[in-house]
């Protein structure tokens, strides 16, 4: 019975508060899961090319326009042949994910920023009404989450992993073979770990070479070079099972930036773009309209980037580096840069936010922390509460097959109110199909 009597921490501690975010979120989750709501149309169209097909069926060109990580498509083919409903079945995988990324935020949080910082941003995500629907939906948005977070984890130190005197980047061996691994892997589950990985392998070759050690030099060229060869392996499979159509390149045009921006009105869309990532998908929310919400994010945000780079440049650049290889994607017109396929960039907003408003509350006795905290947590959870008490399980969807209207729409409004809505892009959500023969 010693343990009754043990010395215990404050209940309402970072790591108790976490803890609590993590529960909070699993619960949701697994609910948005049970709920086994209709498919939608993206999910039915990615499922064709899922049931019936052998796991490693690479011989044939994806059906419907539709494109996945070979990783995940395999997966997904293994899964629907458990004797169970295809439903659940093809989003088991995408809820393992989404509960994987909640448990896997405080770990990544407490590497880059400050311990208080730590539960705001488990609970931000725990929250994110994007990120609740898309982990019981048949993409791989949910995958390229964890494995952003998995990227951000295996590139930096644990605290106070370093020893005394030593600089955080202290790059181990252990921790590079880790990295290695993983960057081999992580591409064939999620196109978008590339934007992290570059970020990594030039931080890693930066350590490297303030080492002066020329064996660890070519051990960081090396793991890139694999990197680079697993990489390349994944795009001209993807390619191939690509149909030749040329739909997806036209679907998305208006997410290819303007970079660099040629006018205002260029810098203006570039801007707006970056701002939307915390309403679409970072669902970051408040009582304000996106604009505001964005706008308050933003400085916020701004003001985390101030504070992880007095403690860490290093942290600072492994955490902004996807932003800036996602813009150069976009510029290049490789991948767009908008809603659901920027999932990768949901922790650095995260985070950064998580940051913002753990810096100001330094000088207020961190009222104003657990005031802003709140503020946005509270928006979060009130679309919580409309969606999945109020309005029920029915969704809409914007004109780019979007979950909901987000920041861009709301401007594009307010320019132009008398413009008509566009017609509804895609048809209303349809059954789910016969289940596959065990």
């Amino acid at each position: 019975m010693a343990w009754l009597t043990r010395p215990r921490g404050p209940l309402l501690s970072a790591g108790n508060l976490a803890l609590a975010a993590v529960a909070v979120g699993a619960v949701l989750r697994v609910s948005e899961f049970l709920g086994f709501r209709q498919l939608y149309l993206d999910e039915r169209l990615l499922l064709e090319n899922i049931v019936g097909r052998a796991p490693f069926d690479f011989h044939h060109v994806l059906e419907n326009d539709q494109m996945a990580p070979p990783g995940f498509l395999v997966i997904e083919r293994l899964l629907v042949h458990l004797p169970f409903h295809v439903l659940a079945t093809a989003r088991l995988f995408p809820l393992l994910c989404g509960l994987a990324s909640l448990l896997l935020m405080a770990p990544a949080a407490r590497r880059y920023l400050d311990p208080r910082a730590v539960p705001i941003a488990v609970a931000t995500l725990a929250l994110g009404d994007h990120l609740l629907y898309y982990s019981a939906e048949i993409k791989q948005y949910s995958c390229d989450l964890m494995i952003a977070l998995l990227a951000l984890i295996l590139a930096a130190p644990s605290p106070g992993a370093a020893a005394p005197g030593q600089p955080a980047d202290t790059l181990s061996s252990r921790r590079l073979r880790a990295l290695a691994a993983f960057g081999v892997i992580a591409p064939w589950f999620s196109f978008t770990v590339l934007f992290l990985l570059a970020g990594i392998g030039l931080r890693l070759l930066a350590v490297s070479i303030g080492t002066r050690d020329r064996r660890k030099v070519l051990s960081v060229v090396g793991v890139g070079a694999a990197w680079v060869l697993s990489l390349g392996g994944c795009v001209l499979l993807s390619r191939s099972i690509l149909s030749s159509r040329d739909f997806i390149w036209i679907w998305w045009n208006f997410a290819f930036l303007p970079i660099p921006p040629h006018s205002l009105a260029d810098a203006q869309l570039v801007a707006e773009s970056v701002a939307n990532v915390f309403i679409n998908p970072g669902s970051i929310l408040s009582p304000l309209d996106f604009t505001g919400t964005a706008t308050a994010a933003s400085l916020l945000a701004v003001i985390g980037c101030a504070s992880v780079g007095r403690r860490w440049p290093g942290g600072l650049w492994l955490l902004i580096a996807p932003l800036l290889f996602g813009l150069a994607a976009s510029a290049a017109r490789q991948y767009p840069f908008h809603g659901r396929l920027a999932f990768y960039l949901v922790p650095t907003f995260h985070m950064l936010l998580a940051e913002g408003i753990a810096a100001v509350g330094r000088r207020s006795q961190w009222i104003l922390t657990v005031a802003l905290a709140g503020f946005f947590l509270y928006g979060e959870a009130a679309e919580i509460a409309w969606h999945h008490i109020i309005q029920g399980r029915f969704r809409t969807y914007d004109s780019h097959g979007d979950l909901k209207n987000d920041l861009l729409d709301e401007l594009e409004f307010r320019r132009h109110p008398r413009r008509p809505p566009p017609p509804p892009p895609l048809p209303a959500p349809e059954s789910a199909p016969a289940e596959p023969a065990p």
